[in-house]
């Protein structure tokens, strides 16, 4: 047996010796994905303001129904309604240079993760600027807080901030106010992680982080920090990763892992089992650019019952998704109506 393969079967076992179901997380004990995954249309630009140009980072806000894009090479964040209708867009390089990914809240107030990684830039819902949000954490015991220099960012419904530093490799949860509850801890026998692309957090409180370069390369927590589930490799198979850049959970608890190399979406349960996959490359021709395919995808929003949304890079666009029941798979084919 390889020694990652080893290692990994030791991280998985010490982790099942603890592993207790948190309360409400739904998807845990589930073994099957109800839905089949369809191409539905793709987003391609702004009302006004031209096409997409790498279209990196994607957010759906719930309450309003907006669909919120960072279009990296624009210097823009466009606004969409849950029909992928554009409403609004703002930015520019006077405004911003490079924005990596974008937060809503019910208000319209957006907050966007830069070129400058030490903060968020707030913008008010007519994209006016409103100052930033810094986060600072105390990493070590005795040393004074220091400022996060920011690889991921999530928030839940309660306002809770969920933040990674890029430098030291480590995460933390911190309250509304930025004052700090706990760390996440790290990969059994490291002190740190290698690289952390994404977190996301699930509406039962359970937190996933995916090491873009470690192994193993996604982390689950439970509602206090306490590592549930460690799985994924760098290796061949359909259930691990090359480089795993983005990932979230649905309504349902199940955990979406998008992986840039590989092109395509992993679904999985948060404990860690594979359930379906989407996207790829269906034939040389296409090459990424059919419907359905994934051209170098790097983030991914869900409306609660609603859409898919995966950004592509490099594919210039926004695709959209939907999640089809597999019981209409099983239903025989519908007849051509008679006109009476």
């Amino acid at each position: 047996m390889p020694a990652s393969a080893s290692s990994l079967l030791v991280v998985l076992a010490l982790l099942a010796q603890d592993a207790a179901t948190p309360k409400g997380a739904k998807a845990l004990a589930a073994e099957a994905y109800p839905w089949e995954i369809v191409p539905q249309d793709a987003l391609w630009g702004h009302l006004t303001d031209g096409n997409f140009r790498e279209p990196i980072g994607v957010f759906f806000e719930p309450t309003a129904k907006e669909l919120y894009v960072a279009d990296s090479k624009n210097s823009r964040i466009g606004i969409f309604d849950v029909e992928g209708t554009p409403v609004f867009s703002f930015g520019g390089a006077a405004v911003l240079l490079e924005p990596k990914s974008v937060l809503a809240s019910q208000d319209g107030t957006m907050l966007v993760l830069d070129a400058d990684r030490s903060k968020l830039r707030r913008f008010n819902y007519r994209g006016e600027p409103e100052g930033f949000v810094e986060f600072h954490v105390t990493a070590n015991e005795g040393e004074s807080p220091r400022l996060i220099t920011l690889s991921a960012v999530a928030r839940d419904a309660k306002g809770r901030w969920y933040v990674a530093d890029r430098e030291l490799g480590r995460a933390w949860i911190l309250e509304a106010d930025g004052k700090q509850v706990l760390e996440l801890e790290p990969p059994i026998g490291k002190d740190h992680f290698e690289s952390i692309s994404d977190i996301a957090v699930s509406h039962d409180g359970l937190v996933a982080i995916s090491d873009q370069r470690g192994e193993p390369v996604i982390h689950v927590y439970d509602a206090k920090g306490k590592m549930i589930a460690a799985f994924g490799e760098h290796d061949i198979g359909l259930d691990n990763f090359t480089a795993a850049i983005a990932l979230e959970f649905d309504e349902n608890g199940f955990l979406y892992v998008v992986d840039l190399l590989r092109h395509d979406v992993k679904v999985f349960t948060p404990a860690g089992k594979m359930l379906s996959r989407f996207g790829g490359w269906f034939t040389p021709e296409t090459r990424g650019r059919a419907p359905g395919e994934l051209l170098y995808p790097t983030d991914i929003a869900i409306a609660p019952d609603g859409p898919i949304w995966v950004a592509e890079r490099y594919g210039q666009r926004v695709q959209v998704f939907l999640r089809k029941p597999l019981a209409e798979r099983q239903r025989p084919a519908t007849q051509t109506p008679v006109n009476r």
